[in-house]
């Protein structure tokens, strides 16, 4: 009986601590670098819809992370609406992570100031600070430009003009590449797709 204990003891360590399980793998990676696969998380935009980053492969992607109390990333806001009305029409998504908290920037506040400068795209308030963590994300502002096939392609910290020739260029590069199998007119790939 002892025996049997032992041979069932060893099995179970054995095979009971294997992390090999099937399945998709999360993507997280926590020091996301150029070239890396863009992390995916799920979160509420300001209106309360469902965003999931994943369901925007085959666009480009501008994920800027950004507080109300920090001139630089308010100063940005402007060139980065102008990238987005010149692009968006080829496959550019502007996605806005104010990294506020509700006692640092009330949401009104927020809705207030990107009304008054007409920031459209997808505005999400990361107030729990998930998808900060997600991308190590520790000073703003920063953005991470991701490909159409979703991966890291440019990392920018710190001020940045968004209409600068640079950014225009990098823009037209990523938005002339062929979008992924299955994309649409707007380069997102459908889920019929999938």
């Amino acid at each position: 009986m002892r025996r049997l204990a032992l041979i069932l003891l060893a099995f179970f360590i054995f095979t009971g601590c294997s992390n090999d399980k099937p399945g998709p793998r999360p993507n997280y990676n926590p020091d996301p670098k150029v070239g890396d696969k863009a992390t995916d998380f799920l979160f509420n935009d300001m209106d309360e819809k469902p965003f999931r980053l994943s369901e925007h492969k085959g666009q480009v992607v501008v994920l800027y992370f950004w507080r109300m109390k920090c001139q630089e990333c308010k100063d940005a806001m402007d060139s980065l609406e102008a990238l987005n009305r010149k692009f968006k029409d080829r496959g550019l998504l502007v996605v806005t992570v104010g990294a506020d908290t509700m006692h640092s920037a009330p949401i009104e506040d927020v809705r207030d100031f990107l009304g008054k400068h007409g920031i459209t795209g997808v505005t999400l308030r990361d107030d729990q600070g998930f998808v900060s963590e997600a991308y190590n994300v520790l000073r703003v502002p920063k953005a991470f430009v991701i490909d159409r096939n979703g991966s890291i392609d440019t990392i920018i910290a710190g001020p940045v003009d968004w209409t600068s020739k640079d950014n225009i260029a990098l823009m037209e590069r990523l938005t002339k590449q062929p979008a992924p199998e299955g994309a649409g007119e707007n380069g997102r790939v459908s889920t019929e797709a999938r």
